[in-house]
């Protein structure tokens, strides 16, 4: 055999060996990736599903919501107040959380313990127990920490019975918007299940055959919309955008369900699914994400002179978000 033959020979001997090496590499970190339970504070469950770690509270943002509605409450005592904050899924379907999972925070001890300090000023909508009801329901997305069509509608009605207003009774329609939808937690899976097929979940909402003509004005822009969908952002990057085209700093719904009530919503993006069954049952809705607005409490509440005034968050968000505390304390 030739030098330069066995050369050629060599150097392909070494490509294989190489890639041999790579592929043995690949499959040992894919294999460690698939054992870990836990990443980026999301929980890998059974089926596919993932779930936020349920936070940790800060008692500083307590503390100032406390004082903040308190402070309403004596400058405009004819203004309701209510809270609802919705328990995370993995608070709620447990049994879903993996085995290796360890100790997971009680997140009903921390929302009761959040209710006990708060309810001096307002109304507390509690949704643990009615969503214990219906756990085996697809309440949350396998994707995002978000309430799907059917949870969201399960948190409108509570909330509006709880407000002492009426819910549409008449039959709602299903309307599908995506079948492929991922949401924020999907990078978060397994590199089997995330370069493997997926074929995403069902993003849809229910609206009532009655529901009453509306309108909404996005404050930001000024501009005026007959619908509280963007169909654009079912192919953006966050599909979920599709409420409302995502978080806006204020929004006015108008609403043709004459009875004089104005509900102020001050909420982070758990809101934006369940604020659409409301138009049945109020003439006005504000809806504002502190995220977003430099508008204080107070100077909301003297502005648009709300009846009833719903905090609305997920509760992992609640606990966290600073931004609440801030428009509290102005």
């Amino acid at each position: 055999m030739s030098r330069r033959k066995k050369k050629n020979s060599a150097g392909r001997a070494v490509i294989v060996v190489l890639c041999i090496l790579l592929i043995g590499a690949c499959a040992v970190l894919m294999f460690k990736d698939q054992k870990r339970d836990f990443r980026h504070g999301v929980y890998r469950c059974k089926d596919g599903r993932l779930m936020e770690e349920p936070a940790v509270p800060d008692q500083e943002i307590i503390d100032g919501v406390r004082e903040g509605t308190e402070l309403l409450a004596k400058a405009h005592p004819e203004i309701r107040q209510y809270m609802m904050l919705v328990p995370s899924a993995a608070c709620i379907q447990s049994e879903y959380l993996p085995e290796n999972a360890g100790k997971v925070r009680d997140q009903a001890q921390d929302l009761a313990q959040i209710q006990s300090v708060l309810q001096q000023n307002l109304e507390w909508v509690d949704l643990i127990s009615l969503f214990n009801d219906h756990e085996g329901e697809k309440l949350f997305y396998a994707t995002a920490p978000y309430l799907t069509g059917w949870g969201s509608r399960y948190a409108a009605k509570a909330a509006v019975g709880a407000m002492g207003a009426e819910f549409s009774k008449s039959r709602e329609t299903c309307y599908l918007l995506s079948d492929t939808y991922q949401g924020n937690l999907a990078s978060d899976r397994t590199l089997m299940q995330k370069y493997g097929e997926h074929p995403g979940e069902r993003l849809e909402i229910y609206v009532p055959e009655d529901e009453p003509a509306y309108y909404r004005i996005d404050e930001a822009s000024g501009v005026w919309y007959g619908t509280l969908y963007d169909s654009s952002s079912l192919d953006s990057e966050d599909p979920f955008n599709v409420f409302f085209g995502g978080d806006r700093p204020l929004t006015e719904i108008y609403s043709a369900a004459i009875n004089g009530e104005t509900l102020l919503v001050i909420g982070d993006r758990t809101a934006n699914s369940i604020v659409p069954l409301f138009v049945s049952s109020f003439e006005k809705i504000i809806l504002v994400h502190p995220s977003e607005s430099t508008r204080s409490l107070m100077s909301l509440a003297e502005k648009y002179q709300p009846t009833k005034i719903l905090y609305l968050y997920g509760a992992n968000t609640f606990m966290k978000d600073r931004s609440l505390l801030r428009i509290a304390s102005q």
